[in-house]
Order: structure tokens, then sequence, then C-alpha cells
């Protein structure tokens, strides 16, 4: 009988003998991004898209928040698309009664709105609603309450939104 190194797998019946058996080839597990993302935030942060949210449970004043945030190598909220602005929306409705500080204020009265990071506000996604009356104008800093988002003297104690982005 002549050898034929293609017919060396088969057996007795001609059918082909599968060899599943590993020949000492390295084996990675395999990591999705989304995994390799979610484990980036710490615990009890949110993850959505490329960045980590923590809602305070605490209520202190807009410069004391942006410190705490500040000291977890985190920002204030900042909402850079409507997807974000939906998702921060949905989180917070699950807390009716509170108010979270965002990292939007101002220098002064009739001043620009800037974020946390100097970059300017754009009232493309949102609309600011004032509160500030005659006699108290100085409301400089943001905050959602209910999916709205309001202007409040940045002295008033209210919980607020960290954001920490994932680096890619």
């Amino acid at each position: 009988m002549e050898y034929h190194p293609d017919l060396e797998n088969l057996d007795e019946d001609g059918y082909t003998q599968l060899d599943f058996s590993s020949r000492s080839v390295p084996r990675r597990p395999v990591i999705s991004k989304k995994e390799i993302l979610s484990s980036s935030c710490p615990a009890n942060w949110i993850m959505h898209e490329n960045s980590c949210y923590l809602l305070s449970t605490s209520e202190d004043s807009w410069e004391r928040s942006k410190a705490q945030c500040s000291r977890q190598g985190a920002n204030l909220l900042k909402i850079e698309s409507s997807n974000e602005l939906e998702f921060i929306k949905t989180q917070i409705s699950f807390k009716p009664n509170k108010s979270f500080w965002m990292g939007l204020s101002r220098h002064q009265t009739n001043g620009p709105w800037l974020w946390e990071d100097g970059s300017m506000f754009s009232s493309y996604l949102f609309q600011i609603i004032t509160t500030a009356t005659q006699e108290n104008s100085s409301h400089n800093c943001v905050w959602i309450h209910s999916s709205v988002i309001y202007d409040q003297p940045c002295s008033l104690p209210s919980s607020s939104i960290c954001e920490k982005k994932l680096s890619m």
C-alpha cells in the first residue's frame, strides 16, 4: 500500500479524524474593549462611553464640590454630547429631590459661562434657566435638577456629579 500524507488523518472507514490537542501555542485571553474600559472605573462609579461618573451623596458648595472631584482625579461634569446629556438625565431621574453641581460657572454676572477646563459653553445642547432676581443676581454656578439646568449661587449646598475621562 502506498503512503499518502493527505490520508494520514483518515480512520478505517475513510472519515477524517480531527486532532484538537494543543501544540504549545501560547493562548491569550480575549478581552473586549468594553471590558477594558469598565475595569477602569473606580468602585461606585458608573461608566458611560469614555467616562466614569460619580453622583455624590454629600452636599457642598460648588467650589468644595469641585475640590472633592479633583481629589479623586476627576472634574465636575462637562456635558459634551446629547448622548451624555440623556445619560445624565436618566441617572438623576432616580434622585428626583436632588440637584447636582456641574462644571459650568462664570466669574461675574453677565460674564461668559465656562467649563471647568476653560472651554466656552455652547447652548446647542441645552439652555441654562436663570433663577436670578434683581436683588440677588450673583447666580454664577450651574446645577441640574429634574432634567432642567439652572444657574444658582455658588455657595448653596448641593450634590455634584464628578466625571473622569477614561484613557484609551
